[in-house]
């Protein structure tokens, strides 16, 4: 509280020099009992002396005797606003007045020891100003109401001068303390209120006027194609919030309209009756419009992938089929599978179906994608027969009663088939082993009896393979 209290030691000092510059001015021997009350003399200074009815205003009291601060003197107000305080001992005192009534406010200052000294703080009705809204939109007309009260109660007959920002008029508040314009401010910046009349102090408010924030509107569809109907979804923003109330209109080759929600969107059935352009014009009170154009083209062409792009016959496989319209993902596009197998799906919003293949047997099979206003589009892949395989065994005899370490040997042609099952059963041997990358497994076997040693290899794709071991 240093601070606070270096202040208000200098406001002491300097009413003390300014009453000690007059002394010095006016000379010692004559004038010293004119200018400073004699010895005892209580003084006291307010800061300010004028204060509107109706507030509550900060008044700072000084108290001083023979140009010296005079601290712990009891400070009374009467009149149009009461209270009481005792200044520190710096003889400084803030004190909340609020002055009730228009008038006059006594202030006497006591101590004891020194006479009582006086001052008078002069209380005048003040005039409050509001207007709503406060804030307007430069180029929008707008109607704003300034209301115009003293001491919390409206007044008539109060002039209301209206200016800046490029427009200039005065009004006349009615019985209730208002009076209405439009305004229509061409430029951004601040329109001043000033209310004036007789016997009230000046009041003033400021309206704002601010630049016209702009609409961007955003939809879910860059083209249509004619005569087909699609629901649009269309969102509306300014400065990356959403806008909801804006009306879409929708013009060119479809027309439409909606109004968004409080995400800013909405959404609208189009059916473009022809090729060309659609635009989307977004519109609200406040604010520039924004729009966004989607073009109408002729009937486009279906295209369809499939992934793997063969099949092995009797071997049930997913297969990915990928439709696309140019570069552009089509969903809800029926693919149906005709020739060596059949079945269909409905791609999803990334253009893609999946479909469980099974073809009983080798040959051709047609994807076939459709969709209403597009023409077809095809693709085949093969269902190939099941390849065949061999299986080898080295030793390929056994002795009975003997373990013996048994290496098995899957080829499908000359290439090495990994993930086989190669099974032997029959002699007293019942083993299981699956092939490595080599297409190999080993195994020990241990023979008994004259019962033939069956060997035989499988594999998903392909014809089992047989062979028996001697022992």
């Amino acid at each position: 509280m240093r601070g606070y209290d270096d202040d208000r030691n200098t406001k002491v000092y300097i009413s003390i020099a300014l009453i000690g510059g007059l002394i010095l001015g006016a000379g010692f021997n004559g004038l010293i009992g004119a200018i400073l009350p004699e010895s005892g003399q209580m003084n006291i200074l307010s800061v300010p002396d004028n204060i509107g009815v109706g507030k509550s205003t900060i008044v700072k009291l000084i108290t001083f005797s023979n140009g010296a601060a005079v601290g712990n003197v009891n400070i009374t107000l009467s009149g149009a606003a009461v209270s009481y305080g005792k200044t520190d001992e710096n003889g400084m005192l803030e004190l909340p007045v609020y002055a009730t009534t228009n008038g006059s406010i006594g202030v006497t200052a006591s101590r004891s020891g020194y006479r009582n000294g006086t001052s008078v703080i002069k209380a005048t009705p003040g005039l409050d100003v509001s207007a709503i809204p406060s804030s307007i939109t430069s180029g929008v007309t707008t109607y704003v109401t300034f209301t115009v009260k003293s001491m919390g109660k409206p007044v008539s007959g109060i002039y209301v001068n209206i200016s800046g920002d490029g427009i200039a008029f005065e009004g006349l508040t009615d019985p209730s303390g208002q009076v209405i314009k439009q305004i229509n401010a061409p430029n951004t910046g601040k329109i001043y209120a000033t209310a004036r009349k007789d016997g009230y102090a000046d009041g003033s408010a400021v309206v704002t006027s601010v630049s016209q924030q702009i609409l961007t509107v955003y939809s879910t569809h860059s083209s249509l194609t004619v005569n087909v109907p699609v629901y649009v979804a269309l969102t509306v923003t300014s400065g990356g919030s959403p806008i909801a109330d804006a009306v879409i209109s929708i013009s060119g080759a479809a027309t439409g309209d909606g109004i968004t929600n409080q995400d800013g969107k909405t959404i609208i059935l189009l059916t473009p009756h022809t090729t060309g352009t659609i635009t989307a014009s977004a519109s609200k009170t406040g604010f520039a419009g924004g729009h966004i154009t989607i073009t109408s083209t002729g009937t486009q062409s279906l295209s369809v992938s499939a992934s793997p792009s063969s099949i092995t016959a009797g071997n049930p496989t997913f297969v990915t089929f990928t439709v696309k319209s140019g570069n552009s993902f089509i969903s809800d596009s029926t693919v149906t599978l005709t020739g060596a197998a059949s079945g269909n799906a409905v791609t999803n919003q990334n253009g893609i179906a999946i479909i469980h293949v099974n073809s009983t047997g080798a040959g051709t099979i047609t994807a076939t994608a459709s969709l209403k206003g597009y023409t077809v589009g095809t693709t085949t892949f093969a269902a190939v027969g099941q390849q065949t395989i061999s299986v080898s065994a080295s030793p390929s005899n056994l002795t009975n009663g003997a373990a013996t370490f048994v290496t098995f040997t899957v080829k499908s042609g000359s290439n090495p088939v990994s993930g086989a099952t190669v099974s032997v059963s029959g002699g007293g041997i019942t083993e299981d082993g699956m092939t490595n990358t080599a297409g190999q497994v080993t195994m020990q076997l241990t023979a008994s009896g004259a019962v033939a040693i069956n060997v035989v290899a499988r594999k998903d794709g392909y014809t089992d393979a047989q062979m028996t071991l001697g022992h």
